[in-house]
């Protein structure tokens, strides 16, 4: 029910106060032109449109609405969690993340995931979907070092249960080799082709965000020592999005890594027409940063104090690169 408020409120102020027609409102939001039309009646008859919109947006949703401003994004969901813990933040997150998931799906779907704990969290509180012929699977290898329940596979699997008509597609193979021949000789392989090319051709990814640190997923589960670790941010790595090593600008900063890394292509993950991030915590800023700025999301689900950092990099990232009269 909070949900399908909130929903309510965010059409009535998009097609009131910002004067977007429903046309274009359906495309922001993932709905149909139908769907439209039923909120911003449902709008007037509980009272909140009445002359002019009867809602005073909260702070965590202009935070949301500049970070869609100032990073061009479909949609930025800002959480403000009431405690501020990490496991708290990552559980808040999932939730958001689910909301999003369960407005936007539809019959006929496909979904993407990476693995990790925040999609983990994303795909538990998902719950039952009542859809039909939905598509599901992974964006990138695995690790033997991740905790099972954090794995592409249990993801899947929660999902598939959880979904009375799916098809899984988990990718079976490691993310990281030692070489680039082993690569190209996993992708020879028949089911890992098949994988790849569903996570290709998913309409919606959902992935996390990690961090070039000892906090990391990565430096968890073995893929990066403190040797490395220190050596990428000496190259200005910034973060990780599906495996793919970036710099604060968004760009490919690890390229013998990328050689031998079974993931998506990152122009493929670009073309999704949903791309979404689910990433918090302040100490993440700077990774989240590096990708919102290369484009690798256009959706994201995150905390209200990296919100504010988040527009705070960018507000003084405009204001440097502004020409000086």
């Amino acid at each position: 029910m909070k949900d399908e408020y909130f929903l309510i409120v965010k059409t009535a102020l998009l097609y009131y106060r910002y004067d977007m027609n429903q046309p274009e409102i359906a495309r922001k939001l993932g709905l149909s032109r139908q769907k439209v039309g039923r909120l911003l009646k449902q709008a007037k008859e509980q009272g909140i449109v009445k002359i002019t919109i009867d809602y005073q947006p909260s702070y965590s949703e202009e935070c949301a609405a500049k970070l869609e401003r100032l990073y061009n994004l479909k949609e930025a969901l800002v959480i403000d969690v009431p405690v501020y813990d990490e496991e708290e933040i990552k559980n808040e997150i999932g939730k958001a993340a689910a909301a999003f998931l369960r407005r936007i799906m539809r019959d006929n779907d496909s979904l993407s995931i990476s693995w990790s704990s925040m999609v983990y969290l994303c795909a538990r509180h998902l719950g039952q979907l009542n859809l039909q012929n939905i598509t599901y699977s992974q964006l990138n290898g695995n690790h033997e070092k991740v905790p099972y329940k954090h794995s592409g596979m249990n993801i899947l699997n929660i999902l598939t249960q959880n979904t009375r008509d799916s098809t899984s597609f988990p990718l079976l193979a490691p993310m990281k080799v030692n070489s680039e021949e082993l690569l190209q000789s996993l992708k020879a392989d028949d089911t890992i082709k098949r994988a790849m090319q569903a996570a290709r051709e998913s309409r919606i990814a959902v992935f996390g965000i990690g961090s070039i640190s000892k906090t990391s997923i990565l430096f968890q589960a073995g893929y990066m020592d403190t040797d490395l670790v220190n050596k990428l941010q000496a190259c200005g790595a910034a973060a990780d999005v599906c495996g793919h090593v970036i710099n604060s600008d968004g760009e490919l900063c690890d390229l013998d890594s990328e050689r031998k890394t079974l993931s998506i292509e990152p122009e493929e993950l670009k073309k999704k027409e949903y791309r979404v991030a689910i990433a918090g915590h302040e100490y993440k800023a700077n990774a989240i940063y590096g990708a919102l700025q290369g484009n690798w999301c256009n959706v994201l689900v995150t905390d209200l104090r990296t919100a504010e950092r988040l527009i705070e990099m960018k507000t003084a990232d405009t204001a440097v690169s502004r020409p000086h009269r």
